[in-house]
């Protein structure tokens, strides 16, 4: 299995377990991608928060649950030790809608 199979299936892995282990009654959590190194040791996992104003909470779940979670990962793909988590915001999915709003506005602008 490639680096890019494995990362996209940890992903899936994560978001399933997600929906059961994670308590989110007031936000969505999304995965929106995982990055996994070689020896499997660690993963990093970028999630998407809707509110942002949740992030904060949000992350606190997700390491509060990371261990579990670690163990689904380690269960699913047959491994010794299930790696660490390590739980980011994705700042891309941020950038991409601030650059997209300036571009709406640079359009209105010249009509």
């Amino acid at each position: 299995m490639s680096n890019i199979q494995i990362n996209e299936s940890v992903k899936h892995y994560l978001a399933e377990a997600i929906i059961g282990e994670v308590e989110s009654p007031n936000f969505l959590i999304t995965i929106t991608r995982a990055e996994c190194a070689p020896d499997f040791s660690v993963a990093n996992i970028f999630v998407s928060i809707l509110p942002e104003n949740f992030s904060g909470t949000a992350l606190k779940n997700l390491r509060k649950k990371s261990s579990l979670l670690s163990k689904t990962l380690k269960n699913k793909f047959k491994l010794i030790k299930g790696p660490y988590l390590n739980w980011e915001i994705d700042e891309d999915l941020k950038r991409a809608n601030k650059i997209e709003e300036t571009l709406e506005e640079i359009k209105k602008e010249q009509e």
